[in-house]
């Protein structure tokens, strides 16, 4: 998407907020002229509240991702220049320490940590805006950079040559001949995933719905694991008003990945219905525990028993929580045993009114949907992803959904 529309798109997104805020407004004026002062100016007013309202979220997360374009873009075009001139000795200025490194190799390796940068200072971005608050942006673009990698790296040469004619013919909206080449690579190549999706987008865009529901399907069929045409298939769905197949869809989906996207999707569906989805979940100053991370930030009062269930537990834990059989518990991941810990060690008097529902959760027997469907984030989705594959827990998950977080508007 180019930088300009993106611009236009957070400007815009001002007016689905219905109150308005002068200094995120002054914040973005600012950042038209200067991508770090705008950041800046927001952050200011963002630090002086422990959690700002989602519109702050969603226009620094928006931000943010304009300036890691912009970035990721410098160092690309500096890296081409390098790779295309090897052959000489090169001098490259590092901004933050001066340093000048003139052997070749070294300045390649060192160019390539520098163009991970950008991603890894964004990704961080979203990372804090989807523990600090809603933010659908945040998880939509975690979700499609990080999670979702290319899928078709053994695709047939020809396939890719008809693959990218399309997309030529598809970004000047000739959907016509774009569709003629995605076929083609189809053709050459059915397990060709983008080809697949984007012959699905241009018969969306040629308004032939029902061609465009087969593909977005043929593309989830070969994906299962990415949710990408999912949404498409949602969307395509509401659009016609078929509102029963597009529940089941968000309820697959969820299942997938749930992020406040699809969350906020599902939401657009059940309102035709006058219900809702509150899915009760904790705003948090901290991250999930987390073995990757040897030393985390030690908690005090309420969750400090969650952050001692790390320590607990860790020698039976691989790198992403999972928790291998033991004499302790019959948990199998460090997110689940860790809440079941907050909740055991509180009494009634003890426990905060926000963590009711959790306890309700835990004696139904329905905690580890309730941790990782309502607590879901980033940080905890290889659990995620271990305990949804299998097909007992996709089911219970959704049982959990409908029995306890479905609720009707009172009228």
């Amino acid at each position: 998407m180019k930088r300009v529309l993106l611009l236009v798109i957070l400007i815009a997104s001002v007016a689905t907020f219905a109150q308005t805020d002068k200094q995120i407004d002054k914040a973005i004026k600012i950042f038209k002229k200067d991508y770090s002062k705008g950041i800046a100016k927001l952050d200011k007013y963002m630090d002086k509240e422990s959690f700002p309202r989602l519109r702050a979220w969603e226009v620094k997360v928006e931000m943010e991702y304009l300036k890691y374009l912009e970035r990721n873009e410098l160092w690309s075009n500096i890296f081409v220049n390098i790779e295309t001139d090897s052959t000489d000795v090169v001098e490259v200025v590092d901004e933050t320490s001066d340093t000048i490194t003139s052997d070749t190799t070294e300045t390649i390796d060192f160019m390539t940590l520098l163009m991970e940068m950008p991603k890894t200072n964004f990704l961080n971005v979203c990372r804090q805006a989807t523990i600090l608050s809603e933010s659908y942006s945040a998880d939509y673009y975690y979700r499609t950079i990080e999670i979702e990698k290319d899928p078709d790296t053994l695709i047939a040469e020809k396939a890719v040559v008809y693959f990218d004619e399309g997309m030529e013919f598809f970004e000047k909206k000739d959907f016509e001949l774009a569709i003629m080449n995605f076929k083609k690579a189809i053709k050459e190549d059915a397990n060709y995933y983008k080809a697949n999706l984007n012959l699905g987008l241009a018969f969306w865009n040629e308004e032939e719905s029902d061609s465009a529901l087969f593909y977005f399907n043929q593309a989830k069929n070969l994906q299962p694991i990415i949710l990408t045409p999912r949404d498409y298939i949602i969307q395509v769905l509401v659009e016609e008003g078929l509102y029963f197949r597009a529940k089941k869809e968000c309820l697959d989906a969820l299942c997938i990945y749930p992020g406040f996207d699809v969350k906020l999707a599902y939401l657009k569906v059940l309102y035709v219905e006058n219900k809702y989805m509150d899915d009760n979940r904790i705003l948090r100053s901290f991250y999930p525990n987390n073995m990757r991370f040897e030393e985390q930030r030690e908690l005090n009062g309420t969750f400090s028993a969650y952050r001692a269930a790390k320590n607990k537990i860790s020698k039976y834990c691989n790198e992403d929580g999972i928790i291998e059989e033991n004499g302790k518990t019959d948990d199998m991941y460090l997110e689940v045993y860790s809440w079941r810990q907050l909740l055991n060690n509180l009494s009634n008097s003890e426990r905060p009114d926000y963590l009711d529902f959790a306890k309700e959760m835990e004696e139904d027997g329905y905690l580890d949907c309730y941790v990782f469907l309502s607590q879901f984030h980033v940080d905890i989705y290889p659990q995620f992803k271990h305990f949804m594959s299998f097909e007992k827990n996709r089911e219970r998950t959704k049982e959990y959904i409908e029995k306890y977080l479905i609720k009707t508007y009172d009228n």
